[in-house]
This record gives C-alpha cells, structure tokens and sequence, in this order.
C-alpha cells in the first residue's frame, strides 16, 4: 500500500506523529513486513507513506481495521486528492479496492 497526499504544514507534526503510532501498531500485526514515512516540507507537507504485508489476506485484515479507519482519517485532511495504490498479485488497484474489501467484510457481517 502506497498513499500520497498533501497537508498543510501547520498540520503536519500532528500527522506526522499519528502516523508514527500506526507504523508502530502494525509491527504486532500478523503479516507485518514493513511501514515506511517520508516528508517533503514546502508551502504545503507532502506525505509518503507505505506499508507492505506478507500477502493480500493480511492487507484485507489490515483494511477492515480500525487502524486502518485512523489511517483514513489522516488522509481525508489532503489538500488535494490523495494519491493510493495497492500493488496486488493482479496488478496496482486504487481507492476502488478499499470500497471492495471494505464491503465484502460488511456484507458478512
């Protein structure tokens, strides 16, 4: 999972550190490989943020979590729309397979 997005920059430290707890709550979570954070500063913050599991269930998981409704918080404060990706087995999916996942798990409930 990549996303970028662009907040203001006197939003930016608190973003920032609410990332930072979710990247250290995903290292317990079954799955986990890797969390990465990169910041641009400039008249607007720009925000890289990614994470990489060990397979499409583990994302799915981490989808229908309530860190992952956190993570939407954070980039629903985009100043433009935010850019994401999901690199999966049948290619690079966007926004549409959050909706999906996010769905399924609601229909089954």
């Amino acid at each position: 999972m990549i996303v970028q997005w662009f907040v203001s920059p006197h939003e930016a430290e608190r973003i920032t550190a609410a990332l930072h707890a979710l990247m250290v709550a995903a290292r317990s979570e079954p799955g986990y490989v890797c969390c990465s954070l990169s910041t641009e500063m400039g008249q607007r913050a720009g925000l890289r943020y990614v994470e990489e599991w060990t397979g499409e269930v583990h994302l799915q998981r981490q989808l229908r979590s309530t860190r992952f409704a956190r993570l939407a918080e954070l980039i629903e404060r985009a100043v433009e729309r935010p850019v994401v990706e999901f690199a999966l087995p049948g290619g690079v999916r966007g926004l549409d397979y959050v909706e999906e996942v996010r769905g399924i798990a609601g229909d089954s409930a």
